[in-house]
């Protein structure tokens, strides 16, 4: 995994970690550098929804 104050523009060589909800994989972003560990969520949406994704579907 590069260091991320190492990006130069291509975001492809950015570290990604898949959503805690849906799956969908997030890129690392310069708002989450100090908390990127902490970061399960890839929207306020699927933030929402974390309840759901715990519970076994009937």
């Amino acid at each position: 995994m590069p260091n991320p104050s190492a990006f130069k523009g291509n975001k492809r060589d950015l570290p990604q970690k898949p959503c805690a909800v849906c799956g969908r994989a997030m890129a690392w972003r310069k708002s989450w550098a100090k908390n990127w560990e902490s970061v399960l969520y890839c929207s306020d949406r699927c933030r929402a929804n974390k309840l759901s994704a715990l519970r076994p579907a009937p």
